[in-house]
């Protein structure tokens, strides 16, 4: 912090930059057809331990989720991937959690810096559920979205930087109830900045340069000069993970979960059309 008490921003050379018009190609996707999860993209779980299986303690839990994930909540009919959740008090290592739920997570190769990532899916709006779709590896984390059962008119989004010092930027977007149709989200990582999109429509950005204040710049067309850095922004060496799950909050975390479990509904699932990665090749 400086004397006047408003952050200090890392100064760097920004060589200015062109907006990018190559087209997007597709690298990466899942229709979901068929009646089995493919498992030659996805696992279940966490890779946290040390041979890459799910035996760790960090392996099938998630933050201030009240949830620990279990294959049998990750199902594929019909054309889509259902992920859901159930009141069943169960335990991982040392932990106790009152809920079970579902996710997949990508696997072997596929692990993507810079690009589009865009997923098709209809979310549940029970009081508590947690449905998200993000990108993580190295110390960076994308939130796609992140949304609430109980404010399903809310999508948020998110950067969050993981090293020695967290740095966070985060936003969101009031719509329409998103619960009653399916919706197509999308974010595009670009090399200066990140834009974030709600049925083809551009709803938040960030970029990797910041003004004296702290506001972003451009993401392209800027003109060369001296620019401070967000420090938020995605760290180019990291390439991502990308994960999709739905759990239940703890009562005081990151959504208003139950205090005492009841049974959910059968419609309390995060169901799935189709996941798609696109990245500007040559």
């Amino acid at each position: 912090m400086g004397q006047s008490g408003k952050k200090v921003y890392e100064q760097a050379l920004d060589p200015g930059s062109d907006c990018d018009t190559t087209a997007w190609k597709l690298v990466f996707s899942d229709e979901f057809e068929g009646t089995e999860l493919d498992r030659a993209k996805w696992i279940t779980y966490f890779p946290y331990s040390v041979d890459g299986s799910d035996q760790c303690e960090g392996c099938r839990k998630m933050g201030t989720s009240n949830t620990i994930f279990r294959d049998e909540e990750v199902n594929v009919s019909d054309g889509t991937l259902k992920l859901g959740v159930s009141a069943k008090e169960n335990q991982w290592y040392s932990l106790t959690k009152e809920h079970q739920g579902g996710m997949i997570h990508t696997t072997g190769d596929a692990k993507f810096t810079y690009g589009r990532f865009e997923i098709r899916c209809r979310i549940p709006s029970e009081k508590g559920l947690w449905p998200a779709f993000w990108g993580f590896g190295g110390e960076t984390e994308i939130d796609v979205f992140e949304i609430c059962g109980e404010k399903p008119k809310w999508m948020k989004g998110a950067l969050h930087q993981w090293g020695d010092t967290k740095y966070s930027s985060n936003g969101k977007h009031k719509d329409e109830d998103l619960s009653k149709a399916y919706h197509t989200y999308a974010v595009e990582w670009e090399k200066d900045e990140i834009r974030w999109y709600l049925d083809g429509e551009q709803v938040h950005a960030r970029s990797r340069f910041v003004d004296h204040k702290g506001k972003p710049l451009l993401g392209c067309d800027r003109q060369a000069g001296t620019r401070g850095m967000a420090p938020y922004f995605p760290r180019e060496e990291d390439a991502l993970n990308i994960i999709i799950n739905l759990t239940v909050s703890e009562p005081k975390g990151f959504c208003k979960g139950p205090k005492k479990p009841e049974p959910w509904p059968e419609d309390a699932v995060l169901e799935v059309d189709w996941v798609r990665v696109y990245q500007r090749l040559p």
